[in-house]
């Protein structure tokens, strides 16, 4: 049965998935989470998290997902020497500097990859199996039939697949548009949802949410991606509280029992719901827009207002409605977008579904849908969060000697005197030991395996229970005393001084990458495309390229293109903008993996600087601006609402907002979102 794994953004909202269904949940510790707005966990809460789900046949999976500098590795290293005491069932990362710390230094850490990293191929998941990932989220930009024919090509990983939650309208992983316009980045999980805020179309002058998508609702998808062998479907949703956990939970739990219902459906577009659909899972060119229209919690559609009174209205409800539940109305403002009046639900007289609510306002609402957006009776109980903290365990080994005990594993050992003497009774030493030793009190640690050596002489001894419990003490009492310190990590001698790449708008063409050669210092460069749906067309094309220009330098910029680039040794490559060359140890992994073939690489482009001993120089894009969106939602057609009928697969628009000006390119259905300038 595929894993139903939840949101935590709390230690609350960890306990209330699990009470509902759960098989698993994700969270972020206070570091390096991809979403900083959460509350997030503190140590005490992963070790009481830990512990509940070691109790309870659970799983949980921890977020490292953000991009890491040179200057917080240290920082990053103390968070994964204490994520790996406590051991959790994955580590969801994008860094791929942080993968090489994993691999070298923490490989107890099973090693999950983010969807961050927009992995959209079969190469793309063979590559992070090579690196040694277990486990890979896939984008969310994926139909159906790309999902199976992964699936078909690599059956030997673990793949995850999002089945509910917002859509962003990039690529996750690739969207800079946080970035560029508020300097807040959403590869460091502070996105400020541009995509959700209102645009101008320069040419008509029309006002729109161009850019907001609908939230994904798979429903009873879930069972045919059951049905494929996907290892794990995934909820969006660290920031949403403890209802939305309990119904999503609730619902899709149900769906895979086979027994979904109304009000189960009901409860999850009460908790919050945009407009909803499949997403990209049944995504055809020319199917109804992707587009949610207004960008914030609709709710559930509940009601028609039929007639309007001084400060009442008279509703036909078609869901059940009560006192204090959450109501709100869709109206256009002055500039035309959509905006939501809320109010609280307050019934004055009801007969059959026909009620009469206080409602005061000036506007005729007479034909207007209410949505229901939080209810009065969903108030959920708290959870018990006073959990026994987890006790990482330990194999020791208890050897009786003539006249002492020792226990000791690879790190610690301890000895007590004792005078050992023949049982009168029926022998049970070990089992005693074995007792005592995992009633370990408020250390860290709990007996694990014991094995058990007498070197006593003495076919059945004897020692008694205060000796044992002392040898305890000792024993857990060394162990606590020994920090849980970071791996040291070493440092490698630069290698050579690196490739002087040129100014990274030198290599821009129509957009930032492509297969046009372009000639720069007397040097032939080309830049491989972030995102491609045809690798295996992509690749063929580039392999034809490699023949025509000998020199060719190839820049990188998805993880399956490390594939390709191993694949073909004898040409000279570079890490390129969205191969994120975050700090000293990713450009290391790279190295490893394609040694004298990787020549250089691009600076992640939110940095101008870097510390530390890199195996090369990395070049820094300048005053470089890279595309805010990339998407796979066509702007013509999503956005502009035209059909696809006589298009070339290519169109470009203006677009505003405020100040900023945006150049929107249509290329093959793709949208390139561009900033342009700012006044």
């Amino acid at each position: 049965m595929i894993e139903l794994a939840l949101p935590a953004g709390s230690l609350e909202n960890a306990l209330c998935a699990f009470s509902s269904g759960a098989d698993a949940v994700y969270f972020g510790m206070k570091d390096f989470s991809a979403r900083k707005g959460a509350v997030n966990f503190s140590t005490e809460d992963l070790s009481k998290i830990r512990r509940f789900a070691q109790d309870n046949g659970k799983k949980i999976y921890v977020t490292v997902n953000t991009l890491v500098d040179d200057g917080e590795i240290a920082a990053a290293n103390t968070l994964l020497s204490a994520l790996d005491f406590y051991q959790p069932d994955g580590l969801i990362i994008q860094d791929l500097g942080l993968v090489e710390i994993v691999r070298r230094h923490y490989p107890g850490l099973p090693l999950h990859a983010s969807t961050q990293l927009a992995v959209h191929t079969a190469g793309g998941v063979r590559e992070l199996q090579d690196l040694g990932f277990e486990r890979i989220v896939l984008s969310r930009e994926l139909t159906l039939d790309e999902i199976w024919k992964i699936r078909q090509d690599c059956p030997d990983v673990e793949l995850k697949v999002f089945i509910h939650g917002a859509l962003c309208y990039g690529f996750s992983g690739l969207c800079m548009a946080s970035a560029n316009l508020c300097g807040r980045s959403a590869n460091r999980g502070e996105c400020a949802q541009i995509c959700r805020s209102w645009f101008t179309e320069a040419s008509s002058g029309r006002n729109g949410y161009f850019f907001s998508l609908e939230d994904l609702c798979a429903g009873e998808l879930l069972r045919q991606l059951n049905e494929m062998g996907i290892d794990s479907a995934k909820i969006e949703g660290r920031l949403k509280g403890d209802a939305y956990i309990q119904a999503l939970t609730r619902y899709y739990r149900a769906v895979l029992d086979g027994t979904p219902s109304q009000k189960l459906e009901d409860e999850v577009r009460t908790s919050f719901s945009r407009k909803a659909s499949s997403g990209y899972f049944n995504y055809r060119k020319g199917r109804e827009s992707l587009l949610s229209g207004y960008p914030g919690h609709l709710g559930l559609a509940c009601a028609k207002v039929v007639a309007q009174k001084r400060g009442s209205l008279v509703i036909e409800t078609y869901r059940p409605l009560e006192d204090r539940d959450g109501l709100q109305y869709i109206r256009p403002d002055a500039k035309g977008l959509p905006r939501a009046a809320g109010f609280a639900c307050q019934i004055i007289s009801h007969s059959g579904n026909r009620l009469v609510i206080r409602h005061s306002t000036d506007e005729d609402l007479v034909g207007t849908t209410l949505y229901k957006t939080s209810s009065a009776s969903g108030h959920l109980p708290k959870q018990n969060t006073k959990i026994p903290l987890y006790r990482k365990p330990v194999d020791l080994k208890v050897t009786i000697g003539t006249d002492c005990l020792e226990a000791s594993t690879g790190q610690v050992s301890v000895t007590c005197g004792a005078v050992i003497q023949e049982s009168r009774g029926p022998a049970g030493l070990e089992s005693r030991l074995t007792e005592i030793f995992r009633q370990s009190g408020d250390s860290r640690f709990t007996a694990g395996k014991l094995d058990f050596i007498n070197n006593s002489g003495l076919e059945s001894p004897f020692v008694p229970p205060s000796v044992i419990k002392e040898l305890r003490r000792k024993f857990y009492a060394k162990l606590d005393s020994g920090p849980v310190k970071p791996a040291v990590l070493e440092e490698l001698p630069m290698t050579a001084p690196g490739w002087k790449l040129p100014e990274r708008g030198c290599l821009d063409g129509d957009l930032p990458w492509g297969l046009e050669v372009k000639a720069v210092d007397g040097h032939e460069y080309i830049t491989l495309p972030p995102v491609t749906f045809d690798e295996e067309g992509l690749f063929s094309k580039l392999e034809q390229l490699m023949t025509e220009h000998h020199g060719l330098i190839i820049g990188l910029n998805n993880i399956s293109q490390v594939g390709f680039a191993k694949r073909h040794p004898g040409y000279r490559y570079f890490a390129d903008i969205y191969l994120y060359l975050s700090n000293r140890y990713a450009a290391r992994l790279l190295k490893e993996e394609l040694g004298e073939s990787l020549i250089g690489g691009y600076l992640w482009l939110e940095r101008d600087s870097w510390g530390g001993i890199w195996p090369f120089e990395p070049a820094v894009a300048v005053a470089y601006t890279a595309p805010s969106f990339i998407s796979r939602a066509c702007f013509r057609h999503d956005s502009m609402g035209l059909p696809c009928s006589n298009c070339n697969g290519k169109a470009d628009y203006a677009i505003r907002q405020n100040a900023a000006g945006y150049k929107v390119k249509v290329r093959d259905c793709m949208t390139i979102v561009q900033l342009e300038q700012e006044a």
